[in-house]
């Protein structure tokens, strides 16, 4: 469907930008009780045709959003089913709904658990696209047990100070117990965490949804950073579709 103008769910290299610098700081697992998830950092604006390269942001605590986490449609059967197709009477009209690309989305040069990102059309929540995220988790601690990938918002930095998150994703092969993926937002303050939205656990082949709706620190949001999570080496695809912000 259409794409957004002007300028990630997620990036998914990232390089600083004046005093921005590089790091992989604000990844952490989330809370074992399905806690918030921690932040990523500021990716820059960029987007349509040739993307711009995501910032790494600054330290702080961020906000404190709330909202709440809920099942999706869609979804097979055995977890080693691949996710269903697109969910019929879906009007795909979300910010960001791949249906043509992968709206911008990077991987963060120190997330080793992400191999690679691409549009797909075979396993969508809506319309003929989605974002395909190839996992590679391995060990119990480190940097192999987390990927992050960015999407840079239109328009940055933006203030979504009153907006509502929502996204949707499965998984190929589902029958992780631990697959985890939580939604940060980068600001230029620094990351803003949701509490108790997300994370999305377990990620499975059955299509999730989590909404959050943002109450405070997001008065100059750059990115929106998909942090996922495995300490029980998954390896597959993680799918993302249909991110809107309204």
């Amino acid at each position: 469907m259409r794409a957004p103008t002007a300028v990630l769910f997620v990036s998914f290299g990232i390089c600083a930008i004046s005093a921005l610098g590089c790091a992989n700081r604000g990844m952490k697992p989330p809370m074992d009780d399905g806690g918030p998830g921690d932040g990523g950092t500021a990716g820059t604006a960029g987007r349509g045709g040739t993307t711009g390269t995501g910032g790494r942001g600054g330290g702080g605590t961020g906000g404190g959003p709330t909202g709440t986490a809920g099942g999706g449609a869609g979804g097979g059967g055995a977890c080693d089913l691949a996710p269903g197709a697109a969910v019929p009477g879906n009007a795909c009209n979300a910010m960001f709904n791949f249906e043509t690309d992968t709206e911008g989305a990077t991987i963060n040069a120190g997330s080793t658990a992400f191999t690679g990102v691409m549009k797909v059309g075979d396993s969508t929540y809506c319309g003929s696209g989605a974002l395909a995220i190839n996992a590679l988790f391995s060990g119990t601690s480190g940097a192999t047990t987390k990927g992050e990938v960015l999407i840079n918002l239109p328009g940055a930095p933006v203030d979504l100070t009153g907006k509502t998150i929502t996204i949707h994703v499965a998984a190929d092969p589902g029958c992780s117990a631990d697959l985890n993926l939580s939604v940060v937002l980068n600001t230029q303050a620094g990351p803003v965490y949701f509490t108790p939205a997300f994370p999305i656990r377990p990620v499975n082949n059955t299509w999730k949804t989590g909404t959050a709706t943002v109450t405070t620190g997001a008065t100059a949001s750059l990115a929106i950073s998909l942090q996922a999570f495995s300490s029980t080496g998954y390896q597959g695809t993680i799918y993302v579709d249909e991110i809107d912000i309204r």
